[in-house]
């Protein structure tokens, strides 16, 4: 009994963790768009809607452990994420919401 509760315990938590971005606060949030891109610079992915764009800017991080005694350095990652940092850009052109997202990558 008390191994089937851990188990239904271990399934909640993992059925409540969010799925997609998660917002953060930023420096960002309530400055222009131009002000981002001469910090940031160009997006590698920009999404325009009627009233809003999305500037995506991505990263990839990749994890590879321990390293190898015999060659002195790992050659394959052991986990690779990209991470998406989402700003959300209004029609008067400030930034009004960021997010991040972190997806893990098929590495072969």
């Amino acid at each position: 009994m008390k191994c089937f509760s851990t188990f239904i315990l271990f399934i909640f938590i993992f059925s409540c963790s969010p799925k997609g971005p998660q917002t953060y606060s930023s420096p960002f949030v309530g400055k222009s768009k131009n002000q981002l891109i001469a910090e940031k610079g160009i997006a590698k992915t920009i999404k325009v809607y009627a009233d809003y764009e999305i500037y995506i800017y991505t990263i990839r991080e990749e994890y590879f452990g321990e390293k190898n005694p015999e060659i002195n350095k790992s050659t394959t990652p052991k986990k690779v994420f990209d991470i998406e940092h989402i700003y959300y850009i209004d029609s008067s052109q400030t930034v009004y919401k960021y997010q991040v997202w972190k997806k893990k990558v098929s590495y072969k």
